[in-house]
């Protein structure tokens, strides 16, 4: 099976030509039409000799996604794109990307895994299990087909679509390289941010890894927390039985500590739930251990029912978040209230907008049938 050269790295390209008859630079031409000319065939690397096209051509290919739908926001303008891509082992599936436009910011979400095996409660995609981790070409061709199909290219990427980035990590990492690289879109690493329910470990090593490439040291940080309760937590998450909030809490210190980079909390709003004066008291408590900001995400209904054993646990929380689809964000005070508490502390606040709820692209939404 061909291997997909968009999964490479400039770096990773010069070790493949070494010891062939290929020179290190064309290693440099060969990324650059492939990322930043954004090329869909080896054969359109037209500033490479036919004889080396041809050779490439029989170990190598460039993959490429096929768009089986685009969804469009009435409301806000907001993109969802269904791609499907294939396997070495021909096996298809299905991804989901999203291009959200703001004035001057152009951000695309982009999926890290097709379907999740997290399994977090209020996520469509954790409902849908895993199918397979996406290569690093899989996930930077999201961004080049909504390039291709819109004409806009992004001032920002987020990993926040399908999957958990840290369960892919390699591939994630390899990713990240690719899109800061100048040869290629040169995505400015302040400019992007990977998002994580938190595993121990991972983030200590994700700092490391981008404290040690000055091209990545600047990537923002978003924990997926909802809660700084562990009992509730784990009931949302099931990962987080594993990995106790106080563990996570020491490597977003060692981050910070290693990088400088803020972290962001991300908070989807339980009302009656996560939203208790100890909730309040512990995130106050939580802003001050590092530089940072909460973004508070409405909760988005995604069409199903929790699983059984979350109602099992606690009937009371079960019917409190799926009531939570009934209550409309215009009206709820106690969200403002929550959020005004908390800035009253010098605490920094954002209140996440929902663009493409209407469409089933904000966060949490994300799912296809494969």
């Amino acid at each position: 099976m061909k291997k997909d050269i968009r999964s490479y790295t400039q770096e990773d390209l010069k070790e493949l030509f070494a010891g062939s008859k290929i020179q290190k630079y064309r290693a440099g031409q060969i990324f650059q039409f492939a990322h930043g000319k954004q090329v869909d065939n080896i054969e359109n690397i037209s500033i490479i000799p036919k004889e080396l096209q041809k050779e490439l051509s029989e170990k190598f290919c460039i993959n490429t996604l096929k768009c089986i739908t685009v969804s469009e926001s009435p409301k806000d303008k907001t993109q969802k794109f269904l791609f499907e891509t294939t396997d070495e082992d021909k096996k298809k599936v299905k991804i989901e990307s999203v291009l959200i436009v703001e004035e001057e910011r152009k951000t695309i979400c982009i999926s890290t895994q097709a379907g999740c095996n997290v399994g977090c409660e209020f996520c469509a995609t954790g409902k849908m299990g895993l199918n397979r981790n996406l290569s690093a070409g899989e996930i930077v061709t999201q961004v080049y087909e909504i390039i291709k199909a819109t004409g806009i290219t992004p001032t920002n990427i987020v990993y926040m679509g399908m999957g958990e980035p840290f369960l892919n990590y390699e591939n994630v990492l390899t990713s990240l390289k690719i899109f800061t690289d100048k040869k290629g879109l040169g995505i400015p690493s302040k400019r992007i941010t990977v998002s994580t329910v938190g595993f121990e470990n991972r983030i200590r090593k994700f700092a490391d890894d981008i404290k040690s490439d000055p091209m990545l040291s600047n990537v923002k940080l978003a924990l997926s927390l909802h809660s700084t309760d562990n009992g509730f937590r784990e009931l949302l998450i099931p990962t987080a039985k594993a990995n106790n909030l106080k563990i996570i809490y020491d490597e977003l210190v060692y981050f910070y500590r290693t990088t400088g980079n803020k972290i962001t909390y991300e908070y989807i709003f339980f009302e009656g739930l996560n939203d208790t004066a100890n909730d309040e008291n512990r995130l106050i408590k939580l802003s001050r251990m590092v530089p940072s900001n909460i973004n508070i995400i409405p909760f988005h209904y995604v069409g199903f029912e929790l699983i059984d054993s979350l109602s099992s646990l606690n009937e009371k929380i079960y019917d409190k978040i799926i009531d939570s689809k009934e209550k409309s964000l215009s009206n709820s005070n106690k969200l403002y209230n929550f959020i005004e508490n908390l800035r009253s502390e010098k605490v920094t606040v954002n209140l996440r907008t929902s663009s493409g709820l209407d469409i089933d692209a904000a966060c949490g939404q994300l799912a296809v049938k494969n």
